[in-house]
C-alpha cells in the first residue's frame, strides 16, 4: 500500500508537469511560428501607398489565416484599417510595442488573436503597423489537447497504479511466504529449510541467508544440547561418586574406614567444585564478562608461580630460563588460570617431560607449554578447543579431565585480545598461547557482546 501509494503521487505529479510543460512549450512554438509577420505586412501596406493614396479601408492580405491591420499615426488616430476592423478604436497605444496575445478588446471577431505592432514609414509619415493574427482554429486545438491530457493523466496515474499494486504484490509475496515459513520453524523444527527461489534477486539472497541464518541456530541448538547433557553427565559422575561412598559407608559403619571415605568425599566435591566454576566460568563469558579485573601484571612471576607445583611421578615440569621481564595489563586471575589449564592438559597428557617457555617480542609475548605425550592430530588442533571435547586417548574420566579447560584458556585468550593454538610438534604437543604486546587498554578488556549460540 505505502509503495503503491508514493508511486501513484509519484506519477500524478510527473503526468502534471509533463502535461503543463507540453502545454506551454506547444503555445510558444505556435507564437514563435506566427510572430514576425509584423515587418511584411507594413512593407505591403507601404507599398499601397506608394501606389497612390492609402486607402482608408486596407484590402484583404493573401495569408494562410485571418490577418487584419490597422494603420495608427503618431497622434493614435486610425488612418487605415482592414473591412472587419473599420470604426473600431486602436488597439495598441503609445509606448506598446510588444508582441502579444488579446481575446476581447474590442475586437469584431471572436479572439484570442496575435497582436504584432510594427514601427513604420508610409509617405513620410511615421505610423504604427498593427497586424492581428487569427489564433482561433489553434485555440480550439490546445483546448482539445487540453482535454485530452486532462482525460488521459488520471486514466494514466490509475493505469501506474494498478500495475505498481501489481508488481509490489507480486514481489513482496515471496517475502510473505518467507515470514510464513519461518514463523512455522520452531526450535523443534530447526532441520526444515525455507525453500529458495531460482531467481537470483534479493528475495534468492534473502531466502539464502535465512537458510545460513537456521544452519547456524540449528548447529548451536545442538551444541547447547550436548553443551547440557555433557554437564549433566560431568555432574553426575561426582555426586554418584559421593552417594555410592556414603550408601556403602552407612550400610556397614563398624568396618568403614571413615577417614578413607571423608577424603574421597573431599576429593569428588573438589572436583564438583572445579566443574561448577568452569561452567560459570563459561557461561559468564557467553555473556560478555570474563576480564573483570584489570591490572599490571608480571608475566614472568606469574608463570614461575603456576609451575611451582607437585606433579606425578615420572613427570618432570621444567621451567626454560631465563624468563624475560614481561608486563602486561589484564586480569591476574584469569590469566593465571589460562596457564594452569594449559600445564593440567600437559600434565595429563604427557610421558615424561613437560617444558614451558616465553618469548617476548616486539608486539607480542607468548607462553609455550610442550609435552611429550601421543601428540595432537592435525584434524584434531582446532576442535580441542571446544567445549567436553576429549581426543580418543583422553575419555577415561578417571584422570579428572572435564574436557573444559582448553576452551577456557581460549575463552580467557580472547578476551585479552589474543588467542591460543597448538603448533606441530614432534613426539608430543605444542600449545602457544599469545598475548598482545604493547599494552592492551581498559577498553580492550571490556565485556564482549553476548555469544548467539548459547
Amino acid at each position: 500500500m505505502r509503495v503503491t501509494l508514493i508511486a501513484t503521487v509519484v506519477v500524478a505529479v510527473a503526468l502534471t508537469v509533463f502535461a503543463l510543460v507540453l502545454l506551454s512549450v506547444l503555445r510558444a512554438g505556435l507564437l514563435r511560428s506566427l510572430s514576425g509577420t509584423g515587418p511584411e505586412r507594413a512593407a505591403e501596406v507601404a507599398a499601397l501607398a506608394g501606389r497612390g493614396p492609402l486607402p482608408a479601408v486596407l484590402p484583404v492580405l493573401n495569408a494562410p489565416r485571418l490577418t487584419l491591420i490597422q494603420v495608427i499615426d503618431a497622434n493614435g488616430a486610425v488612418v487605415a484599417a482592414s473591412e472587419q476592423l473599420r470604426g473600431t478604436a486602436p488597439v495598441v497605444h503609445d509606448g506598446e510595442h510588444g508582441r502579444r496575445v488579446q481575446s476581447d478588446g474590442g475586437l469584431p471577431e471572436p479572439g484570442p488573436w496575435l497582436v504584432e505592432p510594427t514601427a513604420a514609414t508610409i509617405a513620410n509619415w511615421p505610423v504604427t503597423v498593427v497586424v492581428l493574427t487569427s489564433l482561433t482554429e489553434f485555440s480550439r486545438s490546445g483546448e482539445l489537447l487540453a482535454g485530452v491530457l486532462v482525460a488521459a493523466v488520471p486514466l494514466l496515474v490509475a493505469l501506474a497504479s494498478g500495475v505498481v499494486w501489481i508488481v509490489a504484490g507480486r514481489s513482496l509475496r515471496p517475502v510473505e511466504q518467507l515470514r510464513s515459513d519461518v514463523e512455522d520453524i520452531s526450535a523443534h523444527r530447526l532441520h526444515r529449510r525455507v525453500d529458495v527461489p531460482p531467481t537470483r534477486d534479493e528475495v534468492g539472497r534473502l531466502a539464502a541467508t535465512l537458510n545460513a541464518m537456521l544452519d547456524r541456530l540449528e548447529d548451536a541448538h545442538g551444541e547447547q544440547r550436548r553443551f547440557v547433557a555433557d554437564a549433566s553427565h560431568e555432574l553426575r559422575t561426582p555426586i554418584a561418586n559421593i552417594r555410592t561412598a556414603l550408601e556403602v559407608a552407612a550400610a556397614h559403619p563398624a568396618a568403614t574406614d571413615w577417614p578413607a571415605v571423608s577424603a574421597d568425599v573431599l576429593r569428588q566435591d573438589d572436583r564438583l567444585q572445579r566443574l561448577a566454576d568452569d561452567l560459570l566460568f563459561l557461561a559468564r563469558s557467553d555473556l560478555g564478562a570474563t576480564a573483570r579485573h584489570v591490572e599490571t601484571v608480571d608475566l614472568a612471576a606469574l608463570v614461575r608461580a603456576e609451575t611451582d607445583r607437585p606433579v606425578r611421578g615420572g613427570v618432570r615440569l621444567v621451567l626454560v630460563e631465563p624468563l624475560p621481564a614481561v608486563t602486561l595489563d589484564g586480569d591476574r586471575d584469569q590469566l593465571g588460570r589460562a596457564v594452569s589449564n594449559l600445564l593440567d592438559n600437559a600434565l595429563r597428557h604427557a610421558t615424561s617431560t613437560v617444558s614451558v617457555r616465553l618469548h617476548a617480542g616486539m608486539q607480542r609475548v607468548q607462553i609455550v607449554v610442550r609435552d611429550d605425550g601421543l601428540g595432537i592430530g592435525r584434524d584434531d588442533r582446532e576442535r580441542i578447543f571446544d567445549r567436553f571435547v576429549r581426543l580418543d586417548e583422553g575419555r577415561a574420566r578417571s584422570d579428572g579431565g572435564s574436557g573444559l579447560g582448553l576452551a577456557i584458556v581460549r575463552e580467557i585468550a580472547q578476551a585479552h585480545g589474543g588467542t591460543v593454538r597448538v603448533v606441530g610438534a614432534e613426539p608430543g604437543a605444542t600449545l602457544v598461547l599469545e598475548l598482545p604486546r604493547p599494552l592492551v587498554s581498559q577498553r580492550s578488556l571490556s565485556p564482549r557482546p553476548p555469544r548467539s549460540d548459547l
